[in-house]
């Protein structure tokens, strides 16, 4: 049996873009998709990350909103972000 996975390559490694166990040593099959060998963007490969914990993505997102810290450059100067 085969199983396809979507991975890219990062210079030095090929990084699954799904959840796979691989075996120790296991052989694979590695195909070239020609259509996109274009540049990734950030946000795409933000957007492909793959989030291991047990959190939803409402949580997830709850947490980077408390988190998030305002830069300070932006205060009394611009009023467009007021």
């Amino acid at each position: 049996m085969m199983t396809a996975i979507k991975a890219y390559y990062d210079g030095k490694s090929f990084i699954p873009l799904q959840k796979y166990t691989f075996k120790p040593r296991q052989n694979v099959l590695i195909v070239v998709d020609e259509d996109e060998d274009k540049p990734v963007s950030p946000v795409q490969r933000f957007l492909n990350l793959s989030w291991q914990g047990d959190e939803s993505a409402d949580e997830i997102l709850s947490l980077i909103e408390k988190n998030r810290v305002n830069s300070e450059r932006f205060e009394e100067t611009n009023e467009l972000f007021d």
